[in-house]
């Protein structure tokens, strides 16, 4: 598989591939230089922000935890429940968005247990997180262009990761079937992993990539 630093390379390096060619198609379709900026900006914005901190890689022990400081804990349950390098962490579509909405969860959860304990030392709180979940989701529902945009964005960034690990196990394959000699190919290929893409798309698929 590729490591943390390849996989942020590729993040970065397809959101300013993305940022031209999104900005040419919405001007295409006659959206106003403003708000094509706009939507630009945001899709761009959430690829980088999937890619570096919703990695799909937070299924396991990596680098990209560190990166959320003293948040880290809120992925320990996210790791422990999700197969490691399966459909429901690195698949296309869903996977991302399931993340994104797991750290919401997360969050109000964070909120509400802070209020329990400062109830339970004498401080009571407003049922903040009551607050936060009805203004987060209003927020999303009065800007369904933005909201869209945000999810298009965590999928690409997520996708540009899954997609590179398949081709890796894809290639770390064929090098094996191709280039091992005569007398070993039949025992390196039963060990193989084979190239299969299913993966990325069934949730009940039990073919994970391997690391190198």
């Amino acid at each position: 598989m590729p490591n943390t630093p390849t996989h942020d390379f590729l993040t970065i390096a397809t959101s300013l591939l993305m940022t031209p060619s999104i900005y040419s198609i919405l001007r295409t379709a006659e959206i106003v230089q403003s708000s094509a900026v706009i939507v630009t900006t945001v899709i761009v914005l959430a690829h980088n922000i999937s890619g570096l901190l919703f990695s799909p890689d937070l299924d396991l022990d990596s680098r990209i935890h560190k990166r959320w400081g003293i948040l880290l804990f809120i992925w320990k349950p996210y790791k422990w429940c999700i197969p490691h390098r399966h459909f429901w962490s690195h698949g296309l579509i869903l996977p991302p968005i399931l993340r994104l909405g797991y750290f919401f969860g997360m969050m109000i959860l964070l909120i509400f247990a802070t209020e329990v304990i400062a109830r339970i030392f004498g401080f009571p709180l407003p049922e903040i997180h009551q607050s936060f979940a009805k203004n987060i989701i209003d927020w999303f529902v009065t800007h369904p262009i933005i909201t869209i945009s945000m999810a298009l964005g965590f999928i690409t960034g997520g996708a540009v990761h899954s997609i590179a690990d398949w081709v890796v196990t894809g290639g770390k394959y064929l090098w094996r079937v191709l280039f091992v000699p005569p007398g070993q190919s039949a025992r390196v290929a039963r060990k193989s992993v084979p190239s299969s893409i299913m993966w990325l798309f069934n949730p009940f698929s039990h073919v994970h990539p391997d690391h190198f």
